[in-house]
């Protein structure tokens, strides 16, 4: 039987055994997915024992070990490299770390035309973040802008630049046509929320509750679930171990938006 997976300091508040442990009795799978909960002082210890296990097919990290899981895998890919965070681990002769957050958070969004004349806005610049960034980047999306509470370099941009602060928001917000919160809060108020135009997306990676604070700001614009993105990257995660793509159907989602409400 082969184990995987989710870890982080709060990996128990997780939907990802819920996911995996669908897909493994829906395709006959002999493996089990749970989750193991770390502090950062425990953490390169407990994670070379999982590793080691020669049951351990693969993990999924999640906060805050994006970066530090780097130290213990063998290989990277380009994604993982270029955006500096692994969230999936193939364990196998070697360790394989991989970062399925940017293409998660891209085949959740709708199709948009003209994606690289929108103006994108970023609220936060965590790890979440930089995959968030990374498909925007990819996309050659012009007009990306992002702020933050602290100063931080940006990214995947041949010239120096950082962050804006967030007590600037409001100039940014009237332009903007997809708007991201990646903070675990609600960064805005009701007064600034509503510069925002009515066609703008509305997207919050936070999956619980499904309408978060931030997104019961936005009544009338479309809205992304951080649920979609939870998905989504958990379908390359799950092709990363057994070869194919797992199919999401409509009793899964049932059962994930039931724990959501």
């Amino acid at each position: 039987m082969k184990k995987l997976f989710v870890i982080g300091n709060k990996s128990s508040e997780s939907l990802s055994p819920l996911i995996f442990n669908y897909w493994f009795k829906k395709y006959k799978i002999k493996a089990t997915y749970d989750f193991v909960e770390i502090q950062s002082n425990d953490f390169n210890k407990s994670i070379k024992k999982i590793l080691e296990d020669k049951k351990t097919k693969g993990i999924n990290i999640t906060i805050p070990f994006k970066k530090k899981i780097i130290q213990h895998i063998d290989n990277l890919d380009k994604h993982a490299l270029k955006i500096n965070a692994v969230n999936c681990v193939t364990n196998k002769y070697k360790k394989n770390g991989t970062n399925t957050d940017w293409v998660g958070y891209g085949n959740s969004l709708p199709k948009i035309t003209n994606l690289k004349e929108k103006n994108v806005l970023i609220l936060g610049y965590g790890g979440a973040a930089h995959a968030i960034h990374y498909y925007f980047y990819l996309k050659k999306v012009k007009n990306i802008t992002i702020v933050n509470r602290s100063k931080k370099k940006i990214k995947f941009k041949n010239n120096i630049c950082f962050t804006k602060n967030i007590s600037d928001i409001e100039k940014f917000l009237i332009e903007a046509d997809i708007i991201i919160n990646t903070t675990p809060i609600n960064p805005i108020s009701k007064k600034v929320a509503k510069l925002v135009k009515p066609r703008a997306i509305i997207s919050d990676i936070v999956y619980r509750p499904k309408n978060t604070k931030f997104l019961n700001m936005f009544p009338k614009n479309k809205k992304l679930f951080g649920i979609t993105m939870l998905i989504n990257q958990a379908i390359p995660s799950f092709n990363n171990w057994f070869g194919f793509n797992p199919s999401v159907d409509k009793k899964l989602l049932n059962i994930l938006f039931s724990k959501i409400k």
